[in-house]
């Protein structure tokens, strides 16, 4: 990571190195015969007078011919190790008071500890998110129970108050009444299912079960042909699943938990 990277900026190196060459020479080179030593030049003293027996002696190296080599020699040379150079070193370097560095280790902290305060920030959402739509879902549920009791005790109300009716004992009037708040009552049974139905959706989402839940999976995607029909709401044999008793998805959450 950058921060562990920069700290180790900050540290003392050393670097060890080693190199090893080899040469080969060629080209057109002198063959030196034996050398020759004769008396020379007299050695003189401070009043510039000769010092007997004391000479300067003189050495010659007659050439007694040439050598001529080429390539395929130099890489003999090579070969055999004739002209090798050895190299062995250490190189220490010791950061002292390096501000840049540290400049540039403390920006990385601090970048670390950002983004480590959000994926705390980010983990804390996806509890509360989970939380909440868990406790909408379960409102939901109560809300389409209610809904639907109060549905059946209408329906109920209707049908005494037309049974009245036809003994004399009502009026169309009532009748009417009643079967309108009939037709409230179905209203908000429906109302309170699509509620359901969103608040099922949004905890799929939550606990990340919205593919799994729709029998939706990338494989499919990769080779395009669908195993399972998918139980997204529409496309199965043109109906919303889950719709057609509404005391399904109060049964549907809790066997899943």
């Amino acid at each position: 990571m950058p921060a562990r990277a920069t700290a180790i900026a900050l540290r003392p190196t050393a670097a060890l190195f080693a190199q090893y060459t080899s040469q080969g020479l060629a080209g057109v080179s002198p063959i030196p015969g034996a050398q020759t030593t004769t008396a020379g030049t007299p050695i003189v003293n401070a009043n510039g007078t000769p010092i007997p027996g004391f000479f300067e002696p003189f050495i010659s190296t007659p050439i007694t011919g040439k050598t001529e080599q080429g390539f395929t020699a130099a890489q003999s040379q090579i070969f055999h190790n004739m002209f090798p150079d050895y190299l062995v070193g250490v190189n220490i370097q010791i950061p002292f008071r390096n501000r840049a560095a540290q400049a540039t280790n403390q920006h990385s902290i601090l970048q670390l500890r950002q983004i480590e305060a959000q994926m705390q920030q980010l983990k804390n959402f996806a509890v509360v998110d989970v939380r909440n739509t868990f406790i909408a879902l379960e409102q939901g549920r109560v809300q389409v129970a209610t809904a639907s009791e109060a549905r059946k005790l209408q329906q109920q109300t209707f049908d005494a108050e037309q049974k009245k009716y036809q003994l004399g004992a009502s009026t169309v009037y009532n009748v009417i009444l009643t079967q309108r708040d009939l037709v409230t009552a179905q209203g908000a049974e429906l109302l309170a299912l699509a509620n359901l139905l969103e608040a099922k959706a949004q905890y799929e989402r939550a606990v990340g079960r919205t593919l799994d839940v729709n029998r939706v999976t990338i494989a499919d995607a990769k080779h395009g042909e669908v195993e399972k029909d998918t139980l997204i709401p529409g496309t199965l044999h043109g109906k919303v699943v889950g719709t057609e008793n509404p005391l399904d998805l109060l049964t549907d959450g809790r066997s899943k938990k």
